[in-house]
């Protein structure tokens, strides 16, 4: 497998970084991953990355509110077409990390102008014609640790892992965080909460914010055209535990329904109207735009 190292292809096997690159010593990087979907024969394109110009745009954040330069998040297109190509891949997903670069040694002030460090790899992904009904996951309910600044895609990602591997130790695939009673968003996806024909997520610039989740505002976008309402506002995690569905969006899922939280029954356990219509409406649009062939008939929630 080739993967992309500062500005060229590497076989995987001899890309090497420094001991003292920052993100290695101190994880003073960010990320992104990008799923692409592979187009139908016989389309203009060979694939396309879903929601490039939101993923370009966080990025972009990521890179500011880090103070990361040195690299442009336009790029991130470019990068990603060159490495699935030599990997003959198109139902795939990128991850591109970009550190801020090595020092001459371990130093918690960066000394001097440093490169940043710019890796990606690419892994495979089930073709979306075969991608037909969200996935039903397990999730508890833990109290946010992390730092604030959760705007930031940054790989320093120990507090999602603690929070992850609580949940594991409870049977759970996911953790739904919450600062004082107020909920967030998942330690790997953000959260949406179904009441009747009204979704409710909160607020991704309140305090403390949360992730600008690609999938999250795709989701929102596309709501209307399946019968539902979109709130954008706090939520507390007493109102969460209510809700007819809990949905979580990632972009390699789509939509997920929380069939069990905390122990407890999520509705009937299973995904509900409102996550199936999304993940229906998530996935149709990406396969219209293949140039696949979609079936329009996709039920209304009830």
């Amino acid at each position: 497998m080739q993967v992309w190292l500062n500005g060229r292809l590497v076989d995987e096997a001899a890309a090497m970084v420094s001991v003292y690159d920052r993100g290695f010593l101190f994880g003073d990087g960010i990320y992104e991953l990008i799923r692409f979907v592979g187009c139908a024969p016989g389309s203009a394109s060979r694939r396309f990355g879903i929601a490039m110009d939101l993923h370009v745009a966080r990025l972009a954040r990521s890179l500011k509110l880090a103070r990361i330069e040195g690299f442009d998040a336009n790029e991130l297109p470019r990068i990603c077409s060159t490495l699935l190509d030599a990997n003959g891949l198109d139902d795939a997903a990128v991850y591109l990390q970009i550190t801020r670069g090595a020092g001459p040694s371990r130093a918690h002030i960066p000394q001097g102008p440093l490169v940043p460090t710019v890796f990606a790899a690419a892994t495979v992904c089930e073709p979306l014609e075969r991608f037909r009904e969200p996935a039903v996951v397990n999730a508890v309910t833990l109290e946010d640790q992390r730092w604030k600044l959760c705007q930031i895609k940054t790989i320093s990602l120990m507090g999602n892992i603690l929070a992850l591997l609580e949940a594991d130790g409870r049977g759970a695939t996911e953790a739904i965080l919450h600062r004082d009673g107020w909920v967030g968003e998942g330690a790997y996806t953000n959260v949406l909460a179904a009441f009747g024909h009204t979704l409710v997520t909160p607020p991704v610039d309140d305090d403390p914010p949360i992730l600008h989740g690609v999938t999250r505002a795709d989701a929102i976008r596309l709501a209307t055209g399946v019968g539902l309402k979109v709130e954008v506002r706090p939520m507390r995690l007493d109102e969460l535990r209510t809700a007819d569905e809990i949905l979580i969006t990632s972009s390699r899922r789509f939509v997920s329904a929380i069939g069990n939280l905390d122990g407890s029954l999520v509705g009937e356990g299973t995904a509900g109207p409102a996550a199936r219509s999304l993940f229906r409406a998530l996935r149709d649009e990406c396969l219209h735009r293949a140039g696949f062939r979609v079936d329009r008939t996709a039920p209304q929630p009830a």
